[in-house]
């Protein structure tokens, strides 16, 4: 009797132990609560969606916004706009992890195994063998260009100690937010910075330009000053080389009053490319947020947009700016099929990312681009190319860009200046170019004609 019991208690051992193999579309056909509490293993081949500390979103292929494909409901119903709602909430997995996995956007695993909790809803114990998903380190090609322009948000690249995003916990984070960024915007190479979330007033800007230099052993590059003092409020700036480009004519803003919360955030400056002599106009734009109520951001979005094209048509009716080629550049936080968007396209300006499967911002696991870049029809005649540089979104979020590291002083790379040395650690160097932001960076390419 007491082998039999042995042998009973190990065969309900091993049954509670089976896995069963499903694939996801078994998975949508039969029901998740059919296999509740059951250890699966799903032969549908998934890829990581979204990375976040305690969780993964799995999915068989990358996810995007549904305004990103398809006309969104601010511009009226669409059908397509509710079949890829309805496709993400299908495809999409949720992994639960004990421990962060570190796994960029973009691994991949087959016949993964966990128990299933809830609706699309896993958890495991070990971590599963995932295939992690490297970044490349290079440059995207925008054809035979004689201008290079990189637009991008670099994060709450603030200076000073205040109430909206603060300095870094430790000096030595804040050093270290300043050091990576220079390093990857020198690594882009490009003759003019147009960027996002730079706090307001010169001394932020000023820091960043000055450790570009100090990189470059060179005198290399200047920034646009503003009549502002510094202040704890999101702005944009553009940084450029002073042997490519120089500013002309005068600066121009979509809101002119000091006290509005937009005034920093829309900024028309023209410049002219020095080898050539051909002059162009870039407007900087970071319209307002997604936070709160949907419908009111929509229309304060709205009102940014309108003010962006009153500001372009005022400029040139009193003759600020005389050249026709301008283009339109900044994280407008809004996708290609959203109201504020086509605005700007039925007024006249090329929507420069034709590629609907690129991609420049990831949240909650769907891809989108809120970075845009618009052209004028003359301009749009000389662009060679528009490219994403997949940076930052595809990284981990425990690889942000100033914290999770010790700023501990061992192998910091040789190039660092000796006054941030303590605070760069092998982690830092191992990942120096990646995640200094949240979004990824715009790369333009412009031909003189």
């Amino acid at each position: 009797m007491r082998k039999l019991f042995i042998v009973f208690v190990l065969a309900l051992s091993v049954a509670a132990s089976a896995v069963t193999k499903v694939s996801l579309e078994q998975l949508q056909q039969e029901g998740w609560s059919t296999y509740q509490g059951h250890r699966i293993r799903i032969t549908t081949p998934l890829i990581v969606c979204g990375s976040f500390y305690d969780s993964l979103t799995l999915a068989p292929e990358r996810l995007y916004v549904p305004e990103e494909r398809a006309v969104g409901l601010n511009t009226g119903d669409s059908t397509r706009f509710f079949e890829l709602q309805a496709y993400n909430k299908a495809q999409s997995i949720k992994l639960v992890c004990k421990k962060p996995y570190n796994l960029n956007l973009g691994a991949t695993i087959r016949n993964l195994e966990a128990v299933v909790t809830g609706e699309r809803a896993l958890q495991t114990g070990q971590q599963p063998a995932f295939r992690n998903y490297k970044p490349s380190k290079k440059m995207p090609y925008v054809g035979k260009s004689d201008l290079l322009i990189c637009a991008t948000n670099i994060q709450n690249y603030f200076v000073h100690q205040g109430g909206y995003a603060t300095k870094r916990n430790t000096e030595g984070q804040h050093a270290f937010q300043c050091h990576k960024t220079a390093t990857a915007l020198l690594k882009i190479n490009a003759d003019l910075y147009a960027l996002c979330e730079i706090e307001k007033g010169p001394s932020a800007p000023s820091e960043l330009t000055a450790m570009m230099n100090k990189l470059a052993k060179k005198n290399l590059y200047a920034f646009v000053r503003t009549a502002e003092d510094d202040g704890d409020t999101i702005s944009v700036g553009f940084i450029y080389r002073k042997d490519r480009v120089r500013p002309v004519g005068e600066l121009r803003r979509a809101y002119n009053e000091r006290s509005n919360i937009y005034s920093n955030r829309f900024m028309l400056q023209g410049f002219e490319h020095i080898p050539s002599g051909e002059q162009f106009v870039l407007s900087l734009n970071h319209p307002r947020s997604k936070r709160g109520n949907p419908q009111m951001s929509n229309e304060k979005r709205m009102n940014n947009i309108r003010a962006i094209l009153d500001c372009i048509n005022n400029a040139y009716a009193d003759s600020t700016y005389t050249d026709p080629d301008i283009l339109l550049l900044g994280d407008y936080n809004c996708y290609r099929y959203e109201e504020p968007i086509q605005t700007i396209v039925k007024a006249g300006f090329a929507d420069m990312l034709t590629d609907s499967l690129d991609y420049s911002y990831s949240y909650r696991g769907l891809c989108g681009s809120l970075d845009r870049v618009f052209a004028s029809p003359t301009m749009a005649e000389q662009i060679t190319g528009v490219k994403t540089i997949h940076w930052n979104t595809d990284y981990y979020y425990s690889a942000a860009y100033y914290s999770k590291y010790n700023f501990k002083n061992n192998n910091v790379p040789k190039e660092a200046p000796a006054d941030i040395r303590k605070c760069l650690s092998k982690a830092a160097k191992k990942n120096l170019l990646f995640r200094y932001s949240d979004h990824d960076p715009v790369l333009i390419g412009i031909k003189f004609k």
